[in-house]
């Protein structure tokens, strides 16, 4: 029975078939029995939606295998030879139209268990996001509300001492705030596949590694690090958009100052190669396993064994997709334990 039908196959089969493959099935294997693969496939598609809705999978497959196993226990020991003639009675037959239906049926209960599978997964990682999104927005603007108060009382009894300071804390948890919603609202788009750079001649350092790297030195020095920014040209021009690719650069050094050593440098290298121009963004810290740089990029990977709440893995997947509209590439590199690399690679004019 191997011979004929690998009953966890059927549905490439089916996908992968034209009609011409289907009448030489029917002709070969299953002769005069009345049973139309064709038929199945029409059948698979029906069946995959009346299944979706089915709220017991379980129980029905239980109850096909009833049915079917005491219809399968009736068919004879053959080869595949054997259905060639015209030797099998009635009986025969109708087990094996029975068996093609199990298979059928089987096909669509797996189908079905991984849509199912896959929707548990998804609802699950949103529900995620959605958590450290309100995380994030609550503690920003608790913080906030706190410092303002802070203001507002220094202000009436006519004192100025830390208010530079506190201001400048109301500053980066704005701009925190404005980098959450903006990662939220590229998601979507990018989803939509709607995502599209409006592109000006730029210079790369200058209009946007260097302002990022003013925008975070809050964040740089409350980890005692620094950005080392070496190129052998000052001007390194590209086609992009500034605003686009600064969500670039910032997510890449958020993840180098979460996840980097203390203390330490990160450096970005800008060089000029073949008409290309590479960024490498490099820090020392935990780094990653190497099985996991293939998928750092996906929507909700997290690979950090660090437990870190704030982590949903979009950050990665957005630069991804801005790199590619730009007509780029972006890879990862890491030695765990002890550094992290991210190399993006794009045209120059």
């Amino acid at each position: 029975m191997n011979d004929i039908f690998y009953l966890d196959r059927l549905d490439e089969w089916l996908k992968g078939m034209n009609e011409t493959d289907l009448q030489e099935l029917d002709y070969k294997y299953l002769g005069d029995t009345q049973v139309r693969l064709g038929h199945y496939a029409h059948l698979y598609e029906k069946g995959l939606e009346l299944i979706r809705k089915e709220p017991h999978p379980k129980e029905l497959l239980l109850n096909i295998l009833d049915e079917y196993m005491a219809r399968l226990e009736e068919i004879p020991e053959l080869n595949s030879s054997s259905y060639n003639d015209n030797s099998l009675d009635e009986q025969t037959r109708e087990n094996l139209k029975s068996l093609v239906m199990f298979g059928t049926q089987a096909t669509l209960i797996k189908e079905n268990s991984r849509i199912q599978a896959e929707l548990r997964q998804a609802n699950q990682n949103y529900r995620d996001l959605l958590s450290v999104v309100t995380h994030e927005i609550k503690n920003s603007l608790t913080s906030i509300y706190g410092y303002n108060r802070i203001i507002s009382k220094r202000v009436r009894e006519g004192r100025q001492d830390q208010v530079v300071e506190i201001t400048a804390q109301v500053d980066r948890l704005s701009k925190k705030l404005f980098s959450v919603v903006d990662t939220l609202m590229n998601m979507a788009l990018i989803e939509k596949n709607r995502l599209v750079a409006e592109k000006h001649t730029l210079n790369i350092i200058a209009d946007v590694i260097e302002p990022v790297i003013k925008e975070m030195e809050l964040q740089l020095s409350e980890k005692a690090m620094a950005v080392e920014v070496i190129s052998h040209e000052d001007d390194v021009a590209v086609e992009g958009d500034m605003h686009l690719l600064q969500i670039v650069i910032r997510n890449l050094l958020m993840n180098a100052i979460q996840y980097g050593e203390q203390k330490t440098d990160i450096e970005i290298h800008v060089e000029k190669v073949q008409g290309r121009v590479l960024i490498d963004v490099y820090n020392q810290g935990q780094g990653i396993e190497k099985k996991y740089l293939k998928r750092i990029f996906e929507k909700f990977a997290r690979f950090s064994n660090k437990g870190n709440r704030t982590n949903v893995g979009i950050g990665l997947f957005t630069v991804a997709h801005i790199v590619e509209i730009h007509n780029g590439s972006i890879k990862a590199e890491s030695e765990p334990g002890r550094w992290m690399r991210f190399v993006i690679n794009l045209p120059t004019i």
